[in-house]
């Protein structure tokens, strides 16, 4: 599976530390590798959606994780484009229920507040849960096209 890291400067530590055991799994691509200061996630967005578009998968099927300060900013930012759906991850219970319910496949994380071993268990509940085939979440998924 191909997933997408995309960090601001607050989330670029925890993107680091998480990276080298997600590639273990996944096929890793890093849109932002390289640390700066004064960089804005809603630019960062825009270059994580850009990448995901400008590869071979389908945007809807793709899956990213985009980590700023309080990943709300991520997840707004995010949220502006057509065919994302990203949630902020703060415990398992959220995360399973946004796969589930939402189909996100953008889930942002919070640099300040998420330690690196909690990041990685939410992520891996990110990817491992299926989209429910409830027809009233299909429904609803589809209103938000």
């Amino acid at each position: 599976m191909q997933l997408f890291l995309a960090a601001d400067h607050a989330g670029f530590k925890l993107k680091e530390s998480i990276k080298k055991e997600l590639a273990k799994k996944y096929d890793i691509i890093d849109i932002t590798p390289i640390y700066t200061k004064n960089d804005d996630y809603p630019l960062v967005a825009k270059k994580l959606v850009d990448n995901i578009r400008n590869s071979k998968f389908d945007i809807r099927s793709s899956k990213s994780i985009f980590i700023c300060g309080s990943g709300v900013g991520a997840a707004i930012a995010s949220n502006r484009y057509k065919g994302i759906r990203a949630a902020q991850g703060y415990d398992a219970k959220e995360v399973k229920l946004a796969r589930q319910d939402t189909n996100i496949n953008v889930l942002t994380l919070s640099g300040w507040n998420i330690k690196p071993k909690q990041a990685l268990e939410l992520i891996q509940i990110f990817l491992t849960t299926p989209s429910s085939k409830a027809s009233r979440h299909q429904r609803r998924i589809k209103q938000l096209s």
